[in-house]
This record gives C-alpha cells, structure tokens and sequence, in this order.
C-alpha cells in the first residue's frame, strides 16, 4: 500500500493532494483491476478521504444517517405546510407566491438530508455528495433572498413612492443578479476540486473563490435587517404620506388559523378602483399597515390617514430580525469553515456534523415555524396590480360608478410581484 500513494500521484501528474477524487476512484479501481470500486482497500480510501478539504458538515457515515432522517422528514413537512398555506390562499383570491418560494427552499433542504443520508450509506457514491452539497449552498441563499423580499416589503410599506419606483426595483434585481453570479461561482469552484485533477495553484485559486463567495452569502444574508433599518431610519417624505396608497384593507387578523374569506380581495378592489378612477395618482401598491388588521372597510382605510405608515409592525420585523439571525449563523459557521484550511483528517470542531445540523436543520425549522406561524402571507402581501384605464369612470360629486357598458366589459388586471 506504501508503494500505491506514490504510483498514483504519478499517474495524475502530479496533481495536488485532494483533488479528482471522481477520477481517482475509477483509476485506481482499473489500476487494480477491480470489477467494483466497493473491492478498494478501506486503507486506501481513508488514505484519500484524509487528504480531502474539510466541509462544514464534514463527510457523512453511518452516524449521519439518523439525524440526516429526521430533518429529512421535518423538512418534508415543511414543505406541505408551506404548499397547504398557499393552496388554501389561492382558492381564496390571496396570492402570495412567495410561500411557493419557501416550499421550493424546504424542497432543497429535504432533498440534500436525503442525499447525504444515501451518501452517508456509501462514500463512493460522490456524485450523489457533490449534489447534496451543492443544494444546501442553494437552499441557504434561497432563504435568504426570502427574507430580503419580505424586508423589501417593509420598505416599501414605508417609502411608498421610491419603494415602488423602477430604480428601487432596478436596485434590487441588479443585487439579485450579483448573487446569482456568486452562487455559480460558489458552485463551479466548489466541485470542480472533486471533479478533475488540479494543479497546487489551480486547486488554491479555487478555494480562494470558495472562501470570497462565502464571505459575500454570509454579508448577504445580512441584507434583510440592513434594509429594515433603513426604512426606519430614512425619514418618510411628504410625497409617501400625499401619495395613493392601496393597501390590502381587506385583511382582518394575522392569526396562524385566520384566511382572508374568498372574493374579498376583489370586492375592496372594485371598491378602491370605483373611489379613485379619476384620481391622476397612481396607486402605491404596499403591504397592510401595522394599526389596520380589524379594518375591512375601504372608509376606515382611508381614514386612517399616517396610521398606514405607522410604526407597529413589531411582530412583522420580529420575525425578520430572528430568522435573518438564525440563517447568518449558519452562513457564518460555514464562511468560518472554509477559511480554516483543513483537511478532512485534521478537521476542527466547527466542521463537525453536529454544527450543520444544528444551524441548518434545528435553526431553519425554527425559521419556518415562525413564517408559518407568524403568518408571512398575511404580513407582507401586496395587492395585485391593476390597470388604471380598465377601471370605470366616477362622477366626482356622487362618487358613484357611471354605467357604461364597454367599461364594463373590461376586467382587472391583476398579478403580485415578488
């Protein structure tokens, strides 16, 4: 077996230690003229997992299976409750699709448990560990870029006016790109080590990018109560408090067993539509103020004057505040973990198992047991979108809807931005 290390280091020319794991499993397995990887001496393979880069999370065995099971079921659920939230909203007319984003996040963290629970079963099945590790790196931007929507949604709740502007918005979707450009870095430099040999500099600069990209997800993950703090700490302008705000008046209560009752949406959009049809202003479209959750009248609404831009969202920014917490620790641990510079054989602490489950199994369920519970689709929904031109014209003394038959042949327009 001493005479074998050195045979295939020549054999990969010279290659840095730990990487093209993929090709070296099926070299070696030709090189001793094996029939089935699974026929390697267990000598040997400890000899190569040893010299492979520490991950956080580390590499799973029989130990991992358990706990791999668990999550695996806990974020199964999840997903359903997410998916049962929305399904029920839907039929009702209240569409916030953002609770098919965090059904399709918990649908990434059920799939990388159950991948690493069959990884955990064999080591040599790395295509299946690559891919399970490229989802948890997916799932925990995925949970983060939700938490900035719904800090977004406070935003604009406060700063109607820029909050609904083609820059805030142009704003946002370039800071989506960007992070859609580091993942792909994340991604390709994180498994090519895996996939090929690789130079010593080559296979430094790749954990180099490794080590910036997860420096960028962790800052990122920050965003959402950056965000929150701006929109309280840049004063509201007269333009936000004079403009036409439509906010989701409708809306009775945040209770977790509270749905919005069926048509109600569209009766209090008719009825905003019919009140401002000849108002210039277009309609700020915002989430519910803090004070209005037992207002379903469109009067109230309107009375309520400054209450709309009220300061009592405490629950609402609560919940951001925490689960931002618990998803940086995560994004944390990790960036911490790449940065050690270990090898699986001389791996520290923080990148035992026992830390990746805590922080993305224990503290994301956490996380999604408060947007189920803290009722995110009532919170922060937005009203749809409608045309101003499909709306028929009001006399402006009666305030009553002229009958005209080619308006009323026109419908609403409507769909939510995310």
């Amino acid at each position: 077996m001493s005479t074998l290390a050195p045979l295939i280091k020549k054999l990969t020319n010279g290659a840095a230690d730990g990487t093209g794991i993929v090709k070296l499993v099926g070299l070696t397995q030709n090189m001793l003229k094996l029939k089935d990887p699974h026929d390697i001496p267990s000598v040997l393979i400890k000899m190569v997992e040893g010299e492979q880069q520490a991950q956080f999370g580390s590499y799973p065995d029989h130990k991992d299976i358990a706990p791999s099971a668990v999550f695996l079921a806990i974020f199964a659920v999840l997903f359903l409750a997410h998916t049962t939230v929305f399904a029920i909203n839907y039929r009702r007319g209240h569409k916030f699709f953002l609770s098919l984003g965090f059904a399709f996040y918990c649908t990434l963290r059920w799939l990388g448990f159950a991948l690493r629970l069959t990884w955990a079963k064999d080591l040599l099945k790395l295509h299946i560990g690559i891919t399970g590790t490229v989802l948890t790196i997916l799932a925990t931007v995925f949970i983060a870029s939700f938490n900035l929507v719904l800090a977004q949604r406070i935003f604009t709740w406060r700063h109607p006016v820029f909050g609904n502007s083609k820059l805030f918005w142009t704003l946002m979707y370039t800071l989506y790109s960007i992070v859609v450009a580091v993942v792909a870095m994340t991604i390709v430099a994180g498994t090519v080590p895996y996939l090929y040999f690789l130079s010593r500099s080559h296979y430094d600069m790749c954990r180099n990018v490794v080590k910036v990209t997860s420096i960028l997800i962790t800052l990122y993950s920050l965003l959402a109560i950056i965000l929150v703090v701006a929109a309280y700490a840049i004063p509201a302008h007269q333009k936000d408090k004079d403009a036409l705000v439509f906010q989701p008046f409708w809306i009775k209560s945040f209770k977790p067993t509270y749905f919005v009752q069926k048509g109600a949406d569209k009766e209090c959009e008719d009825q905003f539509a019919a009140k401002f049809a000849n108002d210039p202003r277009e309609p700020k479209r915002t989430m519910l103020g803090g004070s209005l959750g037992k207002s379903a009248e469109l009067e109230e609404f309107l009375g309520s004057g400054d209450a709309k831009f009220s300061a009592n969202h405490n629950v609402s920014i609560l919940i951001i505040a925490t689960t931002t917490i618990l998803v940086f620790v995560g994004a944390l641990m990790r960036c911490i973990a790449m940065f050690e510079d270990k090898t699986y054989a001389t791996q520290n602490n923080i990148h035992k198992p026992v830390v990746m489950y805590v922080v993305w199994g224990a503290f994301e369920t956490i996380a999604n047991i408060l947007y189920l519970v803290g009722r995110v689709d009532l919170r922060f929904y937005r009203p749809d979108s409608f045309k101003r031109g499909a709306i028929a014209p009001v006399d402006t003394v009666s305030n009553e809807v002229v009958e005209d038959k080619d308006e009323k042949s026109r419908s609403m327009n409507s769909s939510e931005d995310v």
